[in-house]
C-alpha cells in the first residue's frame, strides 16, 4: 500500500473528539444577517474566516438546515456583523433561534438591503462569490461590497464560554 493509499484510508476522528478539540479554538462571535424578499433572518456563528484582500472576500459556513442558509442562497447577499464584547445578550437571542429575530433589536438596512446590526465592533456586507456544500453545511465565500469597524473590543467564544479581550499581552 503505497503512502496516499494509507492517507485516504484514515477513518475520520469521533466526533465527541472532533468537537472536543474545535472548543480549543477561541473564536469571535458574529451575527450572520440575510434577507430575501421581505424575510429577513440573523443567527450566531463563529465560522468566519477572512479569505482575501484583494479582493475582499470572507467566508461563513451555515447548516444546510438553518433558514439563514435559504435566503443567502436565494438573495445571494449577506452581512457579518461583529458583536462587541458588551453584545453577549444579542448572541444568545439570535441563538435562540426566534421567529421574528429581528424585531426588537437595533438595526438599519445596509447597501445590499440586508439588516445591519447596531453598536457592533464591525459589518460587513457581502455578495455571495461562491457556494460549496461540506457535510451538513455549505461554505458561502462573500466578496466584502461595504464594511465599517467601531473600534469595540469584539465578543470571543472559547471553550464553550463567552468573553472579551482583558488586556494585550506584552
Amino acid at each position: 500500500m503505497s503512502e496516499l493509499d494509507k492517507r485516504l484510508s484514515l477513518s475520520s476522528v469521533d466526533a465527541e473528539q472532533f468537537r472536543a478539540a474545535m472548543r480549543c479554538i477561541a473564536s469571535t462571535v458574529t451575527v450572520i444577517t440575510s434577507r430575501a424578499d421581505s424575510v429577513t433572518n440573523g443567527m450566531t456563528a463563529t465560522a468566519v474566516c477572512s479569505v482575501s484582500a484583494s479582493p475582499p472576500c470572507i467566508l461563513v459556513v451555515i447548516n444546510q438546515a438553518n433558514r439563514s442558509h435559504s435566503l443567502i442562497e436565494e438573495a445571494g447577499v449577506f452581512a457579518v456583523n461583529v458583536l462587541a464584547s458588551n453584545q453577549l445578550p444579542l448572541a444568545q437571542h439570535f441563538a435562540s433561534r426566534p421567529d421574528e429575530p429581528l424585531e426588537s433589536v437595533e438595526h438599519h438596512q445596509g447597501r445590499t438591503g440586508v439588516p445591519i446590526l447596531g453598536g457592533c465592533a464591525a459589518s460587513l456586507e457581502c455578495q455571495l462569490e461562491s457556494q460549496t456544500k461540506s457535510g451538513t453545511h455549505s461554505i458561502f465565500v462573500g466578496r466584502v461590497v461595504s464594511a465599517r469597524e467601531t473600534g469595540a473590543s469584539p465578543l470571543l467564544y472559547w471553550s464553550g464560554r463567552f468573553a472579551g479581550l482583558e488586556k494585550e499581552l506584552p
